[in-house]
Protein backbone atom coordinates (compact mmCIF):
# COMPACT_ATOMS: atom_id res chain seq x y z
CA UNK A 1 0.00 0.00 0.00
CA UNK A 2 1.57 3.61 -1.60
CA UNK A 3 0.52 6.25 1.15
CA UNK A 4 -0.66 9.26 -0.85
CA UNK A 5 1.03 12.34 0.36
CA UNK A 6 -2.37 14.35 0.82
CA UNK A 7 -3.46 10.97 2.60
CA UNK A 8 -0.33 11.29 5.17
CA UNK A 9 -2.24 10.11 8.41
CA UNK A 10 0.31 10.31 11.69
CA UNK A 11 -2.36 9.44 13.81
CA UNK A 12 -1.77 12.42 15.96
CA UNK A 13 -6.02 13.09 16.88
CA UNK A 14 -6.71 14.09 20.27
CA UNK A 15 -10.18 14.05 22.21
CA UNK A 16 -10.65 17.47 23.60
CA UNK A 17 -13.37 16.17 26.79
CA UNK A 18 -10.51 13.42 27.25
CA UNK A 19 -7.29 15.16 28.13
CA UNK A 20 -6.53 14.78 31.78
CA UNK A 21 -5.41 17.69 33.88
CA UNK A 22 -1.69 16.71 33.66
CA UNK A 23 -2.23 16.93 29.74
CA UNK A 24 -2.14 14.34 27.02
CA UNK A 25 1.18 13.62 25.18
CA UNK A 26 1.03 13.20 21.22
CA UNK A 27 4.37 11.28 19.84
CA UNK A 28 4.49 10.81 16.15
CA UNK A 29 7.25 8.31 14.94
CA UNK A 30 7.27 7.78 10.65
CA UNK A 31 8.09 4.46 9.10
CA UNK A 32 9.89 4.84 5.49
CA UNK A 33 6.74 4.97 3.53
CA UNK A 34 5.06 7.41 5.27
CA UNK A 35 9.01 9.38 4.99
CA UNK A 36 8.50 8.67 1.59
CA UNK A 37 4.83 10.53 1.46
CA UNK A 38 5.93 13.70 3.82
CA UNK A 39 9.21 14.30 1.39
CA UNK A 40 6.66 14.15 -2.03
CA UNK A 41 4.24 16.37 -0.30
CA UNK A 42 7.04 18.77 1.07
CA UNK A 43 8.83 18.58 -2.68
CA UNK A 44 12.25 17.89 -1.32
CA UNK A 45 14.51 14.58 -2.48
CA UNK A 46 14.15 12.54 0.85
CA UNK A 47 12.77 12.92 4.84
CA UNK A 48 15.08 10.47 6.48
CA UNK A 49 13.69 11.09 9.90
CA UNK A 50 10.71 12.80 11.53
CA UNK A 51 8.94 12.78 14.19
CA UNK A 52 7.29 15.35 17.20
CA UNK A 53 6.20 14.86 20.61
CA UNK A 54 3.38 17.20 21.76
CA UNK A 55 1.84 17.64 24.53
CA UNK A 56 -1.97 19.22 24.68
CA UNK A 57 -3.32 20.69 27.90
CA UNK A 58 -6.52 22.36 28.66
CA UNK A 59 -6.13 26.39 28.35
CA UNK A 60 -9.27 28.62 28.84
CA UNK A 61 -11.61 26.55 27.22
CA UNK A 62 -9.54 25.24 24.38
CA UNK A 63 -6.79 23.36 24.21
CA UNK A 64 -2.84 24.47 24.13
CA UNK A 65 -0.13 22.05 22.23
CA UNK A 66 3.63 22.32 23.11
CA UNK A 67 6.34 20.60 22.31
CA UNK A 68 8.95 19.60 19.47
CA UNK A 69 9.09 18.42 15.54
CA UNK A 70 12.64 16.57 14.72
CA UNK A 71 13.88 15.74 11.54
CA UNK A 72 16.16 15.93 8.77
CA UNK A 73 15.74 17.09 4.97
CA UNK A 74 17.72 16.57 2.02
CA UNK A 75 17.43 18.46 -1.19
CA UNK A 76 19.30 20.24 -3.94
CA UNK A 77 21.98 22.39 -3.14
CA UNK A 78 20.93 25.86 -5.35
CA UNK A 79 24.43 26.61 -6.30
CA UNK A 80 25.83 23.32 -7.70
CA UNK A 81 23.07 20.30 -7.28
CA UNK A 82 24.22 18.38 -4.76
CA UNK A 83 22.84 16.88 -1.87
CA UNK A 84 22.61 19.11 1.23
CA UNK A 85 21.41 17.70 4.58
CA UNK A 86 19.04 19.94 7.17
CA UNK A 87 18.49 18.73 10.18
CA UNK A 88 15.16 20.51 11.87
CA UNK A 89 14.67 20.60 15.33
CA UNK A 90 11.42 23.37 16.25
CA UNK A 91 9.19 23.99 19.27
CA UNK A 92 5.55 23.83 18.43
CA UNK A 93 3.68 26.30 20.59
CA UNK A 94 -0.13 26.87 19.39
CA UNK A 95 -3.45 27.66 21.44
CA UNK A 96 -6.56 26.24 19.55
CA UNK A 97 -10.17 27.28 20.86
CA UNK A 98 -13.65 26.09 20.29
CA UNK A 99 -16.04 28.23 17.88
CA UNK A 100 -15.49 29.77 14.48
CA UNK A 101 -13.07 32.66 14.22
CA UNK A 102 -14.98 36.09 14.89
CA UNK A 103 -13.25 37.53 11.78
CA UNK A 104 -15.11 35.45 9.80
CA UNK A 105 -18.53 35.25 11.42
CA UNK A 106 -18.12 39.48 11.20
CA UNK A 107 -20.88 41.28 8.77
CA UNK A 108 -20.59 44.68 6.56
CA UNK A 109 -19.41 47.39 8.89
CA UNK A 110 -18.56 45.74 12.05
CA UNK A 111 -15.88 46.30 14.24
CA UNK A 112 -12.82 43.83 15.09
CA UNK A 113 -10.38 44.43 17.32
CA UNK A 114 -6.58 42.89 15.90
CA UNK A 115 -4.20 42.93 18.73
CA UNK A 116 -1.07 43.23 17.13
CA UNK A 117 1.01 42.43 19.91
CA UNK A 118 -0.05 39.18 20.49
CA UNK A 119 2.69 36.54 18.83
CA UNK A 120 0.00 34.34 17.43
CA UNK A 121 -3.48 34.33 16.89
CA UNK A 122 -5.30 31.35 17.98
CA UNK A 123 -6.83 28.44 15.30
CA UNK A 124 -10.08 27.48 16.30
CA UNK A 125 -11.70 23.66 15.86
CA UNK A 126 -15.47 22.47 15.73
CA UNK A 127 -16.11 19.16 17.60
CA UNK A 128 -14.41 17.13 20.08
CA UNK A 129 -11.26 15.93 18.14
CA UNK A 130 -8.24 18.51 17.24
CA UNK A 131 -5.76 16.69 14.35
CA UNK A 132 -1.99 17.96 15.45
CA UNK A 133 -0.76 16.44 11.95
CA UNK A 134 -1.00 19.66 10.26
CA UNK A 135 0.25 21.70 12.79
CA UNK A 136 3.52 19.33 13.16
CA UNK A 137 3.65 19.23 9.58
CA UNK A 138 3.38 22.81 9.26
CA UNK A 139 6.17 23.65 11.66
CA UNK A 140 8.48 21.51 9.76
CA UNK A 141 7.46 22.56 6.84
CA UNK A 142 8.30 25.80 7.43
CA UNK A 143 11.58 25.48 8.84
CA UNK A 144 13.27 24.19 5.58
CA UNK A 145 15.74 26.21 4.04
CA UNK A 146 14.35 27.69 0.70
CA UNK A 147 17.73 27.70 -0.69
CA UNK A 148 19.76 25.25 0.60
CA UNK A 149 23.57 26.12 -0.11
CA UNK A 150 26.45 23.45 0.41
CA UNK A 151 28.88 24.98 2.73
CA UNK A 152 31.21 27.00 1.17
CA UNK A 153 29.43 26.64 -2.77
CA UNK A 154 29.46 29.79 -4.57
CA UNK A 155 28.71 30.80 -8.04
CA UNK A 156 31.29 31.64 -10.39
CA UNK A 157 32.00 35.01 -11.54
CA UNK A 158 30.06 36.33 -13.73
CA UNK A 159 26.76 33.86 -13.37
CA UNK A 160 26.30 35.50 -9.91
CA UNK A 161 22.76 37.50 -11.67
CA UNK A 162 21.62 41.07 -12.55
CA UNK A 163 22.42 43.42 -10.04
CA UNK A 164 19.34 44.94 -8.16
CA UNK A 165 20.65 48.55 -8.38
CA UNK A 166 20.67 48.19 -11.97
CA UNK A 167 17.42 47.07 -12.49
CA UNK A 168 15.86 49.92 -10.71
CA UNK A 169 13.46 52.28 -11.86
CA UNK A 170 15.53 54.96 -10.56
CA UNK A 171 18.34 53.28 -12.78
CA UNK A 172 16.87 53.88 -15.72
CA UNK A 173 15.91 57.28 -15.21
CA UNK A 174 19.75 58.08 -14.50
CA UNK A 175 20.27 56.82 -17.85
CA UNK A 176 17.81 59.41 -19.48
CA UNK A 177 19.48 61.88 -17.36
CA UNK A 178 21.77 64.31 -19.01
CA UNK A 179 25.41 65.97 -17.35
Amino acid sequence: MTVKPNQLDLDAIIKVDKIPAAGRVVTIETDQEQREALAERLKVSEVTDFSAKVTASRFRGGVRAQGQVKGTVIQPCVVTGDPVSQDIDEPVDRIFLPGQDAASQATAGAEIFVNLEDDDLPDYFEGNEIDLTDLVLEVFALAIDLYPRKPGAELPEGMAGDDPAELSPFAALKALKKD
